[in-house]
């Protein structure tokens, strides 16, 4: 694409320099044909960007995709170790919630959301208590609800969907 706009423009240059030509008709089709090519590759770039980069961070905590992914895994491990406090863990999770939430709205194609929304499905599935079955309920209508079509959303359907009321 940038040869062939190098190619017209350099083809329109040696016209500017002919007397009697009308200088600004070719002035003004190398203005649109450069801005063309700028505005065209503008739009390329940003629908290459719609992976959350890992130095960007999301929620009430300023969690990074990295740090989301560590606390979900600590919590679960804390689930299989201490499974009577399991209620415990609610408050941690519901700001890993929030990051996911914030992750989820400045970048709503990005593929790794659905497998940590299905962990923090899985997580709160764990947990049995009422508030701990609420949360599993709202976290399984997300992930059914915006990522349906995904292999974790299938993994729920069938793991997580007979655990949940």
């Amino acid at each position: 694409m940038r040869t062939r706009a190098f190619f017209l423009i350099s083809a329109l240059i040696p016209l500017l320099s002919v007397p009697g030509l009308c200088a600004s008709a070719p002035a003004r089709t190398h203005a649109v044909l450069v801005h063309h090519v700028r505005v065209h590759h503008t739009l390329r770039i940003t629908r290459i960007i719609r992976v959350a980069p890992a130095d960007e961070y999301f929620g009430r905590l300023k969690m990074s995709i990295l740090g989301i992914r560590n606390q979900l895994h600590d919590l679960d491990m804390r689930l299989q170790y201490t499974p009577d406090k399991s209620a415990d863990i609610l408050g941690s999770a519901a700001y890993v919630e929030d990051a996911l939430k914030d992750w989820e709205h400045k970048y709503p194609g990005d593929p790794w959301l659905a497998k940590s929304v299905f962990q923090l499905t899985q997580l709160y599935s764990q947990v049995h208590t009422d508030d701990g079955q609420r949360c599993a309920t709202r976290a399984l209508h997300w992930l059914l609800g915006r990522y349906g079509r995904s292999r974790y959303a299938a993994q729920a359907r069938t793991e997580i969907a007979s655990q949940v009321k």
